[in-house]
């Protein structure tokens, strides 16, 4: 098959299985902006324990996202809840003000500041908030790659940080730590005392909670009917693309908890999230020259879309099994973070 050929399969496939069933307006929840200038160790940035985890885009500025937002969804209006790298390898002051710089040209974008473990002082967090416009944190992550240590919940967000978020309403997006993911009983407390700490805090769980897989979600149903009951805690989609693990997450929490979310710039890349065993291994194309990472599998034996697009049918299919509506499936795609934005 040549390349007119595999990108008009791509293009039918795309058009019957995804475009019909999504609205036209969409809010991706979970999207990263950065440039190169904002990581601190340079050029040996490639060399860290982070990116043999997770390669990504040494650049990623606001033109790159726009035009993959553009390319994966053509015709629809993309929204985005944005924020920098929240890595310890990241200038956290210079990622923040290059998001909200951006935000201030664009009102599609949704800007939250990187903070937690008092990564921006006290003293300058508010008054960083409102000349940033932010709408809430991206949860700093005090680790590398995957070596989580002994993070806990309890140590994300300091009295001061969690004490703010409350009295502001603010919006915590939340990366849970720890191997087992949310599927730990310790990392499931954390969450829940989070929440009710911050009744007035609306938290989301970026990526399901980290669970990816079955197994992980199965094994966090009872954190999840706690959280249900507490009206505060939601969940992002950002890298999920199992419909069992959507379908759970709906199941425990219903579909008015669950945002649409992708991770740019990682969903760009073409290929899918699969389950192997106990863990995920992404499948991308060779040809398209993406970087050795951990849990990465590259080949031009298959045809592929974006992850992006994999994510949305991911919410497709958990939402048909479900006998979803298509006022509770535009709401997943759009409604449900419109009235967090709202709430504030």
């Amino acid at each position: 098959m040549n390349g007119a050929d595999k990108a008009k399969k791509e293009m039918d496939f795309y058009s019957e299985y995804i475009d019909s069933k999504m609205p036209g307006d969409i809010l991706d929840f979970h999207v990263h902006l950065w440039k190169a200038e904002q990581w601190t160790n340079g050029e040996n940035r490639e060399e860290s324990a982070s990116e043999r985890y997770m390669v990504a885009e040494k650049e990623y500025p606001v033109s790159a996202f726009v035009e993959d937002a553009r390319l994966c969804f053509p015709g629809k209006k993309y929204h985005a809840v944005c924020f920098g790298s929240p890595s310890p390898l990241c200038d956290t002051g210079m990622t923040n003000a290059y998001v909200a710089e951006c935000a201030k040209k664009d009102d599609t974008l949704f800007p939250l500041i990187v903070a937690g473990g008092g990564r921006v002082p006290e003293n300058i967090l508010e008054e960083r908030l409102d000349g940033g416009g932010f709408l809430g944190y991206k949860v700093f992550l005090n680790w590398i790659g995957n070596d989580y240590g002994n993070i806990k919940v309890e140590d994300m967000l300091n009295s001061y940080e969690k004490e703010l978020a409350n009295r502001r309403r603010l919006i915590v997006l939340l990366h849970v730590p720890g191997y087992a993911r949310l599927a730990d009983p310790e990392i499931q407390r954390g969450v829940i005392g989070l929440a009710k700490d911050c009744p007035d805090v609306n938290i989301v769980l970026a990526h399901c909670g980290r669970c990816y897989h079955p197994l992980e979600i199965f094994r966090a149903a009872p954190a999840l009917e706690a959280m249900a009951k507490l009206g505060n805690v939601y969940m992002d989609t950002a890298m999920v693309m199992d419909p069992a693990v959507i379908e759970a997450a709906i199941k425990a929490m219903g579909a008015e908890k669950l945002l649409f979310a992708t991770d740019f710039p990682i969903a760009a890349m073409r290929g899918r999230r699969v389950n192997i065993m106990d863990h995920w291994v992404d499948v991308v194309e060779k040809s398209k020259g993406y970087p050795e990472s951990d849990f990465r599998v590259a080949s031009d034996m298959f045809r592929a879309t974006s992850m992006a697009r994999e994510i949305c049918l991911a919410i497709i299919v958990a939402a048909e099994n479900l006998g979803l509506d298509a006022k509770a499936l535009g709401g997943i795609f759009y409604e449900n973070g419109a009235k967090l934005l709202r709430r504030r």
